[in-house]
């Protein structure tokens, strides 16, 4: 549990930089990376969803508490660096 809980925390992380970087591409008008990143941020926000959803009620709240600590940390981190 603590596992996968952990590996959910990181992939929240990862896809908020992505969300960052994709928002810059849009904002810079780069369409072909806004776009590849769009998809890679819809297919990996939907593979967590689904992982959370088979959770049991209990697992799936602890999850979106660790996706959601993983979002924060990596807006965190994003808006530090810039």
């Amino acid at each position: 549990m603590i596992t996968k809980l952990l590996l959910i925390f990181i992939a929240g992380f990862v896809i908020d930089l992505l969300i960052t970087k994709y928002t810059g591409d849009v904002a810079e008008k780069r369409i072909g990376r806004a776009t590849v990143l769009s998809g890679l941020i819809t297919v990996a926000n939907f593979l967590l969803l689904t992982v959370i959803l088979k959770d049991s009620a209990m697992d799936g709240a602890f999850s979106i508490m660790a996706f959601a600590g993983g979002n924060s940390l990596g807006t965190f981190f994003a808006m530090k660096k810039a």
